[in-house]
């Protein structure tokens, strides 16, 4: 039986339009906001988890064919981004009832917190992805994947906010590319983790689908804006943005009451 509570429909659609927006905007699954709110508005932690990425999956699928119809989706590496998606968000899912989490999220904060500062100041691919060879750039992709996938399996999250900014700079995506790329592997991601959480009897669809209704619609406008903006700027704002989720990461690390595994 799932735990919690349950949540009036109109608070779920509403979070899931805000999730939306967020996830066309910037390329990501918009499980950073989807966990907070799920769990403001009553939901248990591992449910809320469990229930951001079911509702993932129609959000990501809306973004991810809106920046494909732009020609902004990289299907190959798109989906070895994906597969090592799965891999990572199966562990990452198993370990979501056991793992204490201070630690993780310490080094989650302190990743994102370089990556955002570098994609503030430059988007320019690190020197390194230059000599990469079509077989290297699909392990790089599967290797994002799977840290990516892993940090969305503990934390509820698509994983877009690693994916991106990993694509732009270690196989040199432009921001607009990364962003469509970015929903498409979430897709893979976000049902690999569904799957184990619907065995752990964490998550209930009926709720995922009422979030992504509201999702899909804020996850298209939001899709068709980020779309009309020059990708320097965008990539800029993607950059303050994950500034300031690796500052409420860390803050929240610190100032947590330390856990057992």
């Amino acid at each position: 039986m799932i735990e919690g509570t349950a949540v009036q429909p109109w608070k779920l659609v509403l979070i899931g339009l805000a999730a939306g927006l967020l996830s066309g905007g910037f390329g990501v699954g918009g499980g950073i906001i989807l966990v907070p709110l799920l769990l403001a508005v009553g939901m248990v932690r591992h449910r809320a988890h469990a229930t951001s990425l079911a509702s993932i999956f129609p959000i990501a699928v809306a973004g991810a064919v809106t920046f494909a119809l732009s020609g902004e989706v990289n299907l190959g590496l798109g989906l070895a981004v994906g597969v090592g998606g799965v891999i990572g968000s199966i562990v990452g899912a198993s370990l979501m009832n056991r793992l204490s989490t201070r630690s993780l999220s310490i080094f989650f904060g302190l990743v994102l917190l370089t990556a955002g500062i570098r994609m503030i100041f430059s988007s320019d691919p690190l020197p390194l992805s230059a000599g990469f060879g079509d077989l290297t750039l699909v392990l790089v992709a599967v290797g994002i994947g799977v840290v990516s996938g892993f940090f969305a399996g503990v934390a509820g999250v698509g994983g877009g906010i690693i994916i991106v900014p990993a694509t732009v700079l270690l196989l040199g995506f432009s921001q607009h590319e990364a962003q469509g790329t970015s929903l498409l592997a979430i897709i893979l991601t976000s049902i690999a983790a569904t799957i184990i959480n619907r065995k752990n009897r964490r998550v209930s669809l009926r709720d995922a689908i009422t979030v992504g209704i509201g999702g899909v619609v804020g996850s298209i406008a939001a899709s068709q804006l980020a779309l009309g903006v020059d990708g320097r700027t965008l990539s800029a704002i993607f950059g303050a943005f994950a500034v300031l989720i690796s500052v409420r990461t860390l803050y929240e690390a610190y100032t947590a009451r330390p856990e057992p595994a």
